[in-house]
């Protein structure tokens, strides 16, 4: 994965957010939100509108600031 060059803003929310539980990591048509992280595909949204981070988020978590 490239690593995207996230500001101080983006980084500290893609901390903040949860991970998206084990049972739930195939949800079809999430919805998404729109803002820079969720068009790289690090986070995304539950039906409720909760945001968490993908598999690529925590992927660019790895990955260090």
């Amino acid at each position: 994965m490239k690593k995207i060059r996230l500001n101080d803003k983006q980084w500290t929310r893609l901390l903040s957010l949860p991970r998206i539980p084990i049972r739930e990591r195939d949800i079809p048509d999430a919805p998404r939100s729109s803002c820079r992280l969720s068009s790289h595909g690090l986070i995304a949204s539950d039906s409720a509108g909760r945001e968490y981070i993908t598999d690529q988020g925590a992927l660019r978590l790895s990955q260090g600031r």
